[in-house]
């Protein structure tokens, strides 16, 4: 019998052999033309099936080039997969990657020989015994067969069930890590997971009327903007602005403390509360009760000097705080603009404040204290509300 002839090529047997790249393929051949096949392949015995050898094979036979079969006596087809991969990770050109998706074969195939003896109620064999069962166990062995971290295993499998076969073959090319593809992927995954909560949010945003209706229902907000009707009596000055009381009502900071912002906020959120200067210590005091951390503040530069006892006042900032893990839609934004008062007047945010929000943070979006109302936006306050 001609065993050369009778060898018989796997698809999965074949799949465990990771690909040549380019240059190492040209330069096997080179020595295979040189030199003839020095190293022969190897089969398993009892069925025929290459198990090593495959690129040597291919290129023989394309320029043939003759080759020596060397025969190995293997149990079963398990037995078989694991003398590929034990002399697969002997190679030294493997890439991280490609080592990790060896092992992780292996460790499927525990997994299924586990089951197994499970449902024929066998006994768990003396190797796998109650002080060293368990997958952490095993992902620790099969690490350090693959002589990787434990780490780098866990990242790798999350990687071979969520990445698009580029992204896998760009990892056993060596062209990016595990580890930045799992960020990577990570990050895409918890952007999906706040998407889907915020268009739920969206939609029951949209079936609820007031701001009573919102709480009831339980909606919540990805941002919330505050620009609330601040009581500078409460700050010591009799006449901070060096002019009359406002004629709107205002809000000590105990009834502020009081506000649903929590209920509000999704727990991935973002949150613009308006300040002035002055009252900059109660603005760090509602982040923090409110459930933010304090990230910067934003700063509007005012066309006009406004009053005040000191220094008179030219500029008003907005405390950004994010609540959860939401970051922001662009990278680009600085932390200050400069832009005419909008259309109500007095104390009314101009219109580049808001479109900055949009850019920057998504939807659905509150405003509590309103001057008015705006597209795509739930607003409360007395003169949103007014007809």
């Amino acid at each position: 019998m001609d065993v050369a002839n009778d060898v018989i090529i796997d698809p999965e047997f074949s799949s465990l052999i990771p690909a040549l790249a380019e240059e190492e393929r040209q330069t096997l051949e080179a020595n295979l033309l040189r030199d003839g096949c020095l190293a022969p392949v190897v089969i398993w015995a009892e069925q025929g099936l290459l198990l090593d050898g495959h690129h040597r094979k291919a290129i023989c036979e394309q320029h043939g080039i003759g080759y020596q079969v060397r025969q190995v006596s293997l149990p079963d087809r398990n037995a078989a997969k694991r003398w590929i991969i034990e002399h697969q990770l002997g190679r030294r050109n493997l890439t991280p990657f490609q080592r990790a998706e060896l092992v992780l074969h292996e460790k499927a195939m525990l997994a299924a020989e586990a089951l197994e003896r499970k449902r024929s109620g066998k006994s768990t064999p003396p190797m796998e015994d109650h002080q060293n069962s368990g997958e952490g166990w095993t992902d620790r062995r099969l690490a350090k067969k693959a002589d990787l971290s434990h780490d780098t295993i866990a990242k790798a499998e999350y990687i071979s069930r969520r990445a698009d076969e580029q992204t896998k073959e760009r990892l056993r090319r060596g062209e990016t890590s595990v580890h930045a593809e799992y960020v990577r992927l990570k990050r895409e995954e918890k952007e999906r997971q706040r998407q889907q909560r915020r268009a739920a949010n969206a939609r029951q945003v949209e079936q609820t009327g007031s701001l009573d209706d919102l709480l009831a229902t339980g909606a919540k907000f990805a941002t919330l903007v505050l620009d609330p009707p601040w009581d500078w009596g409460d700050e010591g000055d009799c006449d901070q602005l060096g002019r009359a009381r406002p004629v709107y009502a205002t809000m000590p900071l105990e009834k502020l403390l009081e506000l649903p912002v929590p209920a509000l906020a999704d727990e991935h959120s973002h949150l613009y509360l308006w300040i002035t200067n002055r009252s900059l210590p109660k603005g760090f005091v509602l982040v923090e009760r409110w459930g933010f951390r304090y990230i910067t503040a934003l700063t509007w530069c005012k066309p006009h000097f406004g009053m005040g006892n000191y220094f008179r006042g030219s500029t008003e900032h907005v405390l950004f705080g994010v609540r959860g893990s939401q970051p922001l839609k662009r990278k680009d934004a600085g932390t200050w603009f400069a832009a005419p008062r909008g259309p109500q007047g007095h104390s009314s945010k101009p219109a580049a404040f808001y479109e900055l929000v949009e850019s920057c943070s998504p939807g659905p979006y509150l405003e509590l204290f309103a001057r008015g109302k705006r597209e795509g936006w739930v607003a409360w306050g007395a003169e949103a509300d007014a007809p």
